[in-house]
């Protein structure tokens, strides 16, 4: 048999068999590394292949940190001292989810938030509601003079949409803004506890100036209203919320399926068995939608032992979800918003990196998985 000819693109390409799932690999990079296998068998240190090729994948493919916003810059909202959305929560969450993934071999990259610029704002909130929050401070019903509030609520939304740009950019499978999902905020007020919806803002940017469709999951224990309304309309977004009817906002009994807005409505007592059974709902409508990206607002206010709804669902249910949606979609970009949940010193932020962690961990194992087969 003839010995190849290291100078043949032909020769090396025959030679070194590139496994068919590695995805996200462009031509010249399956050249460039068919270069650097064939060269390392030809010098006879070949050892197992598999081996040398799996370690080189990773190398180009693997190996991808996890994004996200820096929680700790949101340490500070709050809306009352005796209110239960409490800004600690982004505290704790940061020093879980870090001690989590370094436990875990996980690289997390954080990014300083930024404010979103009026334009972005704009793209699904009307003028006047912008100014009053983000030049005159008004929020819900009260002012605040030195306007700290209005520069956290604009940073959600300036968040959410760098953690869109990693996504885009292709950084990443996994961003996170736990401070995210503000998703009962209206077009022209806000509205429970919400003050910009930073996912209808980041799915309208996706949609009309990448020309890519955006699915929304969002599993927190109250409809999600705003972002329904502000993306109804537009034909490349689909939403679906799963949620206890009968508690605030008090909508979300009914889908439109012509405007892919999809509602699962719940009672008290609703536990595991029905988000995994919406967790499946929602597969089967992203299977003929077949979006680009997938948004998720995490809400962990579904807990058993949460003050605001009355749904029982356990830590070990929202990490079966959180696996069931990447185990479906190993490749999918995926953007978590950390939504409701007011256990701000255990259950929340526990259950917020578990999730995202969860994510993270399933799309890592699935890339390293695809090696080779």
């Amino acid at each position: 048999m003839n010995q190849p000819d290291p100078s043949n693109k032909t020769d090396r390409l025959t030679y070194v068999k590139v496994p068919k799932k590695i995805s996200k690999m462009t031509d010249q990079e399956i050249d460039d590394w068919a270069n650097q296998v064939f060269e390392h068998l030809m010098s006879g240190q070949s050892g197992n292949f598999f081996d040398y090729a799996k370690s080189k994948a990773e190398k180009v493919n693997m190996g991808m940190p996890v994004y996200s916003s820096d929680p700790e810059f949101f340490s500070s909202w709050s809306l009352g001292a005796d209110h239960p959305t409490q800004g600690r929560r982004y505290s704790n969450v940061k020093i879980q989810f870090a001690e989590m993934a370094k436990s875990n071999n996980l690289e997390v990259v954080e990014i300083a938030p930024r404010t979103a610029t009026h334009a972005e704002l704009l793209r699904v909130h009307s003028a006047r509601f912008v100014i009053q929050v983000t030049e005159k401070h008004i929020r819900f019903h009260s002012s605040d003079e030195d306007g700290a509030p209005a520069v956290l609520a604009s940073a959600m939304v300036g968040a959410t949409l760098q953690m869109l740009e990693i996504l885009l950019a292709g950084k990443t499978l996994t961003a996170i803004n736990f401070a995210g999902a503000k998703h009962h905020a209206q077009y022209d007020f806000p509205f429970g506890f919400c003050v910009f919806n930073d996912m209808a803002v980041a799915a309208t940017i996706a949609t009309a100036d990448h020309g890519l469709r955006v699915a929304i999951f969002d599993i927190d224990a109250h409809h999600g209203d705003g972002t329904e309304n502000l993306t109804l309309k537009n034909p490349d977004v689909l939403t679906y919320s799963v949620h206890q009817f009968g508690i605030f906002p008090g909508t979300g009994r009914v889908s439109d399926p012509a405007n892919h807005a999809y509602n699962k409505a719940l009672v008290a007592g609703d536990g595991d068995e029905k988000l995994a059974e919406a967790s499946q709902e929602f597969l089967s409508l992203v299977a003929e939608f077949k979006p680009d990206l997938v948004f998720i607002a995490a809400g962990a206010d579904g807990h058993v032992s949460d003050p605001l709804a009355g749904l029982a669902y356990t830590v070990e249910g929202y990490v079966e979800c959180a696996r069931a949606l990447r185990e479906a979609l190993p490749t999918m970009p995926m953007l978590i918003g950390g939504a409701g949940g007011y256990q701000p010193d255990d259950f929340t932020p526990e259950i917020w990196a578990k999730f995202a962690l969860q994510i993270a961990l399933d799309a890592q194992a699935s890339r390293t998985s695809s090696v080779g087969n």
